[in-house]
């Protein structure tokens, strides 16, 4: 999502008016049966695949849940149930990994419009890409892509992921908590978000770019 608007723009030597794409970014409280739960600052789109993200990485999947938007305030009704996700033995090409990290430039319109996004796609063990979204804040990308997985039935712990942004240790974490076989990135990972990696069993992929990639964490699942 992203507004249009007029700006000084500097070229050959001169400012001139120019129109430019810029992203949008906005507040959001969540309020889960009553209580405030959260706060996000995120791409205004997608809010159910975002609550149902943040459930998610705390082990809960709502039975049925009436989700709402009134200005900032994102309320959600929900019965919810708890939920354990096991992390498979799922293995996958070094081809495909590869693929899906290009994948992401390739779909990442919004990023094509603004440069403003981050991008994040889960991927399964033939290389299918299976959802793609974007979003201003790489926490809240990672929190959209699980839960539009989890809404649609899939099983995070059976698919590989695919982002734009560091490889953090929050970012493993909430990847870690739904049971991510493989995290992979164009860009680098923390000593923090590797030793995290290592100790909960997840494929660690950085440096993914061209036809190269390191493997700082369970390289056992990479198939040549």
């Amino acid at each position: 999502m992203y507004a249009v608007g007029e700006f000084l723009c500097f070229r050959d030597g001169e400012l001139s008016r120019c129109r430019d794409r810029v992203a949008v970014e906005e507040d959001f409280e969540l309020w889960l049966n009553g209580s405030k739960a959260a706060s996000f600052t995120c791409t205004p789109s997608d809010l159910e695949d975002l609550v149902y993200g943040y459930l998610a990485e705390r082990g809960y999947r709502p039975r049925s849940a009436r989700i709402s938007v009134s200005g900032n305030r994102l309320s959600v009704e929900a019965e919810l149930e708890k939920v354990s996700f096991a992390r498979s033995a799922v293995r996958f090409r070094a081809e495909h990994v590869l693929r899906a990290v290009e994948a992401l430039a390739e779909l990442g319109t919004g990023f094509k419009e603004t440069g403003a996004l981050h991008g994040a796609l889960s991927f399964n063990e033939e290389g299918e890409v299976l959802f793609h979204v974007e979003d201003i804040s790489r926490h809240c990308a990672v929190d959209k892509l699980i839960g539009r997985l989890v809404r649609s039935g899939g099983d995070p712990g059976r698919v590989g992921f695919a982002l734009s942004c560091r490889l953090t240790r929050s970012i493993v974490e909430k990847l870690s908590s739904v049971g991510a076989p493989l995290v992979a990135s164009k860009a680098a990972p923390t000593l923090q978000g590797i030793r995290l990696a290592e100790e909960a069993g997840v494929t660690l992929v950085g440096f993914a770019r061209g036809r190269k990639f390191n493997v700082y964490a369970h390289p056992e699942r990479i198939l040549l």
